[in-house]
């Protein structure tokens, strides 16, 4: 799938995901509802992973309750993925094969956590790790997942001016 969807090419992108998210969800005997597509949408439309109280409230109609088993439903069959932040809520975004390679900031003041597109510099790094790793402990790696922590833009200025 390549990249998150927007603008003008978002009607023809979306029609892609959405087959590949329903044969996904068909290979677990899942039907494709109009509300896991309204998520799957909003995922894929979001610039950071989204929590659960976010997704209820982009459709408030929707109870909280359902929000949680369609997300379960969606984890379960490799179409969402949960992400930790560092403030103890679960944030939820498409599985990368459906979106976009990328790796996560957490803020450890306020809990934020954003996507951050990898530069070739760290990709060539990380693969640099893996391939130690992989030598030092007998493993082989398939893909690798890298999260920064540390005080976003917004927290760093408020503990520098304390």
């Amino acid at each position: 799938m390549g990249c998150k969807h927007a603008g003008s090419a978002a009607s023809s992108g979306f029609a892609a995901l959405h087959l590949e998210v329903g044969a996904r969800l068909g290979r677990y005997e899942q039907r494709y509802t109009t509300y896991r597509r309204l998520l799957v949408e909003a995922l894929s439309r979001a610039e950071r992973p989204l929590t659960v109280a976010e997704l209820v409230a982009m459709h408030p109609e929707v109870p909280q309750s359902s929000t949680y088993r369609n997300v379960t439903a969606l984890m379960e069959s490799g179409v969402v993925r949960r992400v930790a932040g560092t403030d103890g809520h679960g944030r939820f975004e498409l599985s990368e094969d459906l979106s976009r390679h990328h790796h996560h900031f957490a803020c450890i003041a306020c809990g934020r956590v954003m996507d951050l597109a990898p530069s070739e510099r760290l990709e060539h790094a990380l693969s640099e790790a893996a391939r130690v790793v992989s030598e030092e402990q007998d493993v082989e790696i398939s893909e690798h997942r890298f999260d920064f922590l540390g005080r976003c833009s917004k927290c760093k200025a408020v503990a520098a001016a304390s």
